[in-house]
């Protein structure tokens, strides 16, 4: 046995138990009471320090997680252009297509509103009201029994049945069936 394993043991441990802590049945490299390499089990990385944040590093920080929203879009048409041309498909004709459609949509859309001013005053008066007025101005009818209403993150409403936990989009009527 090595000089420093004599310094560092128990005279009083058994000559075959543990270096470390002078219990028989393992040794000292699978010693739970021992030194771990922990660099070995986690990694180098987990053991670097950190440079401290600042409060002003805080706005750094926030300008850097900002989207760039020109660049993104310059990228997704480079992308569009180049998945198109792999396609064999002409994307210079294509947008200008889907710029005409658009504008014929537009069009055909302004053409239905009925203009400012064309019904007479009461009919601009009336085309006021129904903008501003609720959108759900005629009552509803209570929920069936055992059945609530909630909202969702976007502010949606959804039904839940109270004992069973079932949950729907669409508004329960009495034929409603409970699993």
């Amino acid at each position: 046995m090595d000089m420093h394993h004599k310094l560092r043991r128990d005279p009083n441990w058994h000559p075959s138990g543990c270096n470390i802590c002078g219990q028989v049945g393992h040794q000292a490299a699978n010693c739970t009471n021992g030194t771990i390499n922990w660099k070995q089990i986690y990694g180098e990385e987990s053991f670097v320090l950190r440079a401290p944040l600042y409060p002003s590093d805080y706005d750094r920080l926030a300008k850097a997680k900002q989207v760039d929203y020109k660049d993104l879009e310059k990228r997704a048409r480079e992308y569009a252009k180049m998945r198109a041309t792999a396609a064999g498909i002409n994307y210079d004709d294509m947008t200008r297509r889907a710029q005409e459609m658009l504008t014929a949509n537009e069009a055909a859309a302004g053409a239905k509103r009925p203009r400012e001013g064309e019904n007479g005053a009461a009919g601009a008066v009336e085309d006021s009201a129904a903008k501003t007025a609720p959108a759900a101005a005629k009552p509803e009818e209570p929920l069936p029994a055992g059945w609530a209403v909630a909202k969702d993150a976007q502010g949606r409403s959804y039904f839940w049945h109270t004992k069973t936990k079932k949950v729907q989009w669409e508004r329960p009527t009495p034929e409603t069936p409970i699993e």
